[in-house]
């Protein structure tokens, strides 16, 4: 699959492994990470319907969030708008996403989360 990249993917790098506008980046079939295809969705929060992108990993976990925490998808998202601190619904879902799976992953890898 290959990206059109919008930046400099390589800043830091060689300059001449920057990557330039307009080529295309390669990434193997098997990394998936570049696979996830941005979806939106219409929820209710609160009392209010609203529509929130986000890739489709991020629906497929936010809906294991819920099932593990024995609450309905709308009600989730309810509580993760309400202790939202700034920025866009989308964006906090994400974060609440990755903040909830990195408690679960290996204490190396949470405390290089927090630390960052």
């Amino acid at each position: 699959m290959t990206e059109t990249p919008s930046r400099n993917v390589n800043a830091g790098r060689d300059a001449s492994a920057a990557v330039r506008p307009g080529h295309k980046l390669s990434y193997p079939e098997s990394s998936g990470y570049l696979r996830s295809r941005v979806l939106k969705r219409s929820i209710v929060v609160g009392r209010h319907k609203t529509s929130v992108s986000l890739e489709d990993v991020f629906w497929n976990e936010l809906r294991r969030i819920a099932q593990e925490l024995g609450v309905h998808l709308s009600e989730l998202v309810a509580r993760i708008d309400a202790d939202r601190q700034h920025g866009n619904l989308s964006s906090a879902i994400r974060l609440f996403v990755f903040e909830e799976r990195c408690k679960h992953s290996e204490p190396k890898y949470h405390q290089e989360a927090q630390s960052a």
